[in-house]
Formats: C-alpha cells, sequence, structure tokens
C-alpha cells in the first residue's frame, strides 16, 4: 500500500482503527480502572447514614425473613433489625422508629437503587423528614458503608447460629452489642465511645472495676466530664479518620486513573449480562460494552447523568469506573498524486475513489 499511497501521519490509522464499533463493544479496556477515590467526610455523628437491606434469610419462627441495616459513617454504629418483607414501606418505616427517633434527622441518607429505596413513598418519608437521599450508582456500591457492614453481621450470624439457621434473629441485639463496643481500625475506638463519651459496660467490667460503694470522690460534675470526654473522642477520631482516608485514598488512586467527561461526550457503559442457559446464551461471550450514550449531566467527579443517543431516554447515573469513551465513526483518507480514497469504517469492504 505504501508503494502507491501516502497518508498524514499515523494519527489517521490510529483513529481509524481504535472507531471500529465492534472492536469498541467486545475488547476489554488495559487501562487503569477509571476514578479517583472520592472520601466522604462527616463533621458529626449521623451525619452520613447507610441504610442496605440483607436477605432473604431462612425465614424464622416469628416471620422475619430480612435484615435492614442502618450504619453511622462518622461512628460506624450500627442499627440493625428483623423484618418481614423488604418494602419501602418497611424501610420508611424503619428510618423514622430507629434512627429519626432516637438520632434525629441525618442530613444525607445514602441508599442503592434497590425497588424499595426508589419508590416515592420512601423517597417522600425521607424528605419530609428533612435529609437528602442519594443514591449509589449501579455496580458500584462502594459509597454505601453499609456492604462492609453488611459481611460482617452476616459472618458473625454464621457463627452463632449453627445448624439452627431459621433463628439467625434472636442473636441480633448481642451482635449489635458487640459490633458497638469493638475498636475501629481507622480510630482505634468504639462507636460507644464515640457516640456516649464512654465505653459500654459488659458483666466482665462490673466484675473486675473495683468497688465504690460509700466513697465520695469529689471531682468535675459529671455533664462537664461528659462533653469533655466527648469532644476529645470527636477530635481523636476526627483525626485518625482522617489520616485513615488519606491512607485509603493513597492506596486507591495508585490502582485507579483519573477521568472526566464533559456534557456532550459520547461513551459506552459497561454491561453486567447474566448466562441463560434456555437461550442458548453465555454472559463470557457477550459483548462487554454497550452505546453510544450521551454525558447530560456531570453529577460529581465521578458520577455522570446519561441519554441514549438514538432515542434520548434518560439511561440513568454511571460511575466512570463504568464508562469508556466512545471513538465516533470516521473516514480515513489515502491520497496519491491523482485521486483521494476514502475508507468509510461503516463498510470496510467499500472503497470509494474520487479524484
Amino acid at each position: 500500500m505504501s508503494l502507491w499511497t501516502f497518508w498524514h501521519g499515523e494519527t489517521d490509522v490510529k483513529r481509524y482503527v481504535i472507531s471500529c464499533s465492534v472492536c469498541q463493544l467486545t475488547k476489554p479496556s488495559q487501562k487503569k480502572a477509571a476514578g479517583l477515590m472520592v472520601p466522604i467526610v462527616p463533621q458529626k455523628p449521623w451525619e452520613y447514614v447507610g441504610v442496605d437491606f440483607v436477605g432473604p434469610l431462612p425465614r424464622t419462627p416469628t416471620g422475619n425473613a430480612y435484615l435492614i441495616v442502618f450504619v453511622d459513617y462518622s461512628t460506624n454504629c450500627v442499627e440493625a433489625s428483623a423484618v418481614k418483607e423488604a418494602t419501602s414501606q418497611v424501610a420508611a418505616g424503619k428510618f423514622v422508629t430507629d434512627i429519626f427517633a432516637r438520632q434525629g434527622t441525618p442530613t444525607y441518607l445514602i441508599s442503592d437503587r434497590g425497588s424499595p429505596f426508589v419508590s416515592e413513598f420512601f423517597e417522600h418519608v425521607v424528605s419530609a423528614l428533612g435529609s437528602v437521599h442519594r443514591l449509589t450508582t449501579a455496580y458500584q456500591p462502594q459509597t454505601n458503608a453499609t456492604e462492609r457492614v453488611n459481611r460482617t453481621l452476616k459472618t458473625a450470624i454464621r457463627a452463632y447460629v449453627g445448624d439452627k439457621h431459621a433463628s439467625w434473629d434472636r442473636f441480633l441485639p448481642q451482635i449489635c452489642f458487640a459490633l458497638r463496643t469493638a475498636p475501629r481500625d481507622s480510630t482505634g475506638m468504639t462507636s460507644a465511645m464515640m457516640l456516649y463519651g464512654r465505653e459500654l459496660d459488659t458483666p466482665l467490667d462490673l466484675i473486675t472495676q473495683p468497688s465504690t460503694a460509700g466513697v465520695d470522690e469529689p471531682g468535675v460534675p459529671y455533664p462537664e466530664t461528659l462533653r469533655a470526654s466527648l469532644q476529645e473522642a470527636h477530635d481523636h477520631a476526627n483525626t485518625a479518620l482522617d489520616y485513615s482516608h488519606d491512607r485509603q485514598k493513597r492506596y486507591y488512586d495508585l490502582r485507579h486513573r483519573h477521568a472526566t467527561f464533559r456534557v456532550g461526550d459520547l461513551v459506552r457503559v459497561k454491561m453486567h449480562p447474566r448466562s441463560d442457559a434456555q437461550s442458548n446464551f453465555t454472559a463470557k461471550l457477550a459483548p462487554l460494552f454497550e452505546g453510544p450514550l450521551c454525558v447530560s449531566q456531570r453529577l460529581s467527579d465521578v458520577n455522570y447523568r446519561l441519554t441514549w443517543v438514538d432515542s434520548g431516554v434518560d439511561a440513568g447515573v454511571y460511575h466512570v469506573v463504568n464508562m469508556q469513551p466512545d471513538c465516533p465513526v470516521g473516514t480515513i483518507i489515502l491520497q496519491n498524486n491523482k485521486k483521494n480514497i476514502y475508507i468509510n469504517i461503516n463498510n470496510t469492504n467499500q472503497v470509494d475513489s474520487k479524484t
């Protein structure tokens, strides 16, 4: 080809090759995963609260088959309840009784996009209480802290129930107590200390602590002591959390790259198909991406709202880890002394010659 044609540079050839629509749908990216860490840094307890359902689990004699879990992002305090159904009515009711009535209104409530959390009823209850409801992006649940707590809860339940799987709801109070009195790796402090300014007494504490009966010890009044201990606990926890977030971000970002898109950019999004033996369909051979879609709104450094190019229908919110730039179909021009040869990638078998 180089004997009778020439091109201005390899850039045109590269653009021609990477714009192949089949390749863009089927070939995996060889780059680092997109999206640097954007940690959530709460300034006070119960400012950010995550919620999620766990289940279905074996139905207990009392009819419970699900867990609903609330987690405070600041103290890592866990509120978990056994419920019969995973519905928006149950989620809204537990939000009112377990969080609002005990801790007040959280500034932000974070959940996944499960059907109980995207209903108008649940959204109405949350907004009526003054909280802002934030949804995690599809296939990117790391934003919701309850995902990690759920693993811990299921591990603890597995250890408690033994072979009596239908008795799991009997042990929830003890498991939650254990979580509230366990020091966090990031702060070295328990949830109880960060919330109440003191550790929760256990039977062992009552046995081992020296008795103070009949002893008058002058000192600072309890309210002032409590205020000082809470302030000290929060200051220590905030310092430790800042260090922990910086460390996590540093290691996370080593395995990821910065990626940004502008409104109007064309992208393709990662697919997550499931195999279907009856249809003779296997996910291993399915396309990896679908598109093109258009960026319609930039919600944050890593989250974007997309629309389908063909129909203009809203496609939802996606994290950059599930997005790839779309290279539009183009034309490469090969030139010689007499004519230009245009090759359109839409039909590589057809070559148009123009003088």
